[in-house]
């Protein structure tokens, strides 16, 4: 899980675009393939889950 505490985070996952905005949260599937795109800031705390 992505949870962005303040700013902007754009991802890319699995090839498809994804904008995290302030407060929001995400969860990246297990083993998928992930990145931070330009254009990102803030700050952002990573939740990895158990058994996830």
């Amino acid at each position: 899980m992505l949870l962005v505490l303040d700013g902007r985070l754009e991802l890319l996952v699995e090839g498809i675009e994804v904008a995290v905005e302030t407060g929001e949260m995400y969860r990246v599937p297990a083993g998928a393939r992930h990145a931070v795109g330009p254009g990102s800031r803030g700050t952002l705390v990573i939740v990895e889950e158990p058994g996830a």
